[in-house]
């Protein structure tokens, strides 16, 4: 009886070390991680492992020379485009890509684009590339663990750039930003924020006036007053852009005569 009891115990502690047991977590050898970007109105993330030099001989040993390499480790290197994009001048549909590369030990490495997502790292089939391109290697300080950044921000462009050991990959991916603006068909504020846009980035400048113009044409107010005079100014129109922001002023006050318009003021001397 007693050795029954003991057995029935010993079941019942297995059975509450079990679930613990199943849970446990490890810690992988290259860590995940991921990476996210806003370009004008697109966006642009990277998902990805990270493999570590660890005193190896990286390129040609640990990753071959002109074979296929999943640009990480484990799952394979996924890149994710809210809208159409151009790369290196092709274009590439939004969607989910994965990416590889294919070293070479002289000239320009190859990077793919790959349609098919969902299989691990390594599996890689040629007939559902999308965009190839060639680029050419750049060398830097030792990166230990691989990874991918951004740098070079523009209203529509940014610089991507692979990192491992001492080479770097660069190449530039863009989106067409100004499509985007112009196909936005909305109130007053989205017009001016879109005037406002092209403003703060001193681009687009010739579509920032024409968005201004309609934005006061739904509604003339102090906000879009200043962006226009704000536009005129900085397009080298100073008289036109002192007149509009006295508008402006005139505007303000009408409506509530504490309006504060100190701001706007010091524009306007500034211009004079």
């Amino acid at each position: 009886m007693k050795q029954l009891l003991a057995l029935c115990v010993a079941l019942l502690l297995l059975v509450d070390v079990l679930p613990a047991q199943t849970q446990l977590r490890v810690p992988r050898i290259s860590q995940g991680a991921k990476v996210f970007q806003t370009i004008g109105l697109s966006d642009v993330s990277i998902t990805y492992y990270r493999p570590g030099v660890k005193g190896r001989e990286i390129w040609g040993n640990v990753v071959k020379y002109d074979e296929v390499w999943r640009a990480g480790a484990n799952e394979p290197t996924l890149f994710t485009f809210s809208d159409e994009v151009t790369i290196s001048g092709k274009k590439l549909g939004a969607g989910t890509y994965r990416f590889l590369v294919i070293p070479a030990k002289s000239g320009d490495w190859t990077l793919i684009f790959n349609s098919e997502v969902k299989n691990w790292g390594t599996v890689y089939d040629a007939k559902y590339d999308t965009l190839k391109l060639a680029v050419k290697p750049e060398s830097g300080p030792n990166e230990e663990w691989l990874s991918f950044s951004f740098t070079d921000l523009t209203p529509a462009s940014v610089r991507v750039v692979l990192a491992w050991e001492k080479i770097r990959l660069p190449f530039t991916v863009e989106f067409n930003t100004l499509a985007k603006l112009q196909s936005s068909v909305g109130n007053w504020q989205t017009l001016n924020s879109a005037a406002r846009f092209a403003l703060d980035n001193k681009a687009y400048m010739q579509e920032g006036m024409v968005w201004v113009e309609r934005s006061i044409a739904l509604e003339k107010n102090p906000r879009n007053l200043q962006t226009k005079a704000e536009l005129l100014a900085l397009g080298g129109k100073k008289a036109d852009a002192i007149a509009t922001a006295e508008e402006a002023v005139k505007l303000a006050k009408a409506k509530d005569p504490k309006a504060n318009t100190e701001g706007l003021e010091k524009l306007i001397q500034g211009w004079k």
